[in-house]
């Protein structure tokens, strides 16, 4: 499923127009964003599309305090746009698939090639160096 703006409006709970270009652009760039960590989007990667536009449409500045009085405002370590979380990642990839338990190939495919002429028919039928079990005739 590709995010809309209309999407993006339901999400905030707010009236968004389909044709506005600041949603358009927001959502392409987190898409992108979204991309470079998994490719291509899971089902269910829309959820975190909305999540990273959301936080750029809600807050483009990311400030997380604000004075009236002495005007003052702090600001997050980043300093506002598109980024992706930890937990934005973290959902990418289990969405994908990937992560968890996994296998790697120590033995290459090519581990009993160039064996010595006496060597080659032991190893390839599998009986070993002795023919089968090592201590039986």
């Amino acid at each position: 499923m590709t995010v809309t703006p209309t999407d993006l409006g339901t999400y905030l709970g707010i009236a968004i127009d389909p044709a506005n270009d600041r949603a358009i652009l927001l959502i392409d760039l987190a898409t992108q964003l979204c991309q470079s960590i998994v490719s291509p989007l899971p089902d269910g990667g829309d959820a975190v599309v909305l999540d990273v536009v959301s936080r750029a449409w809600s807050n483009p500045t990311n400030a997380h305090q604000q004075g009236a009085g002495p005007f003052q405002a702090s600001y997050g370590t980043v300093a506002g746009g598109l980024w992706l979380t930890r937990a934005n990642k973290a959902t990418l990839r289990r969405l994908a698939g990937s992560g968890g338990a996994f296998t790697i190939e120590t033995m290459p495919a090519t581990a009993a090639s160039g064996l010595p002429w006496w060597d080659v028919n032991a190893w390839s039928t599998g009986q070993g160096l002795y023919g089968g079990d090592w201590d039986s005739p």
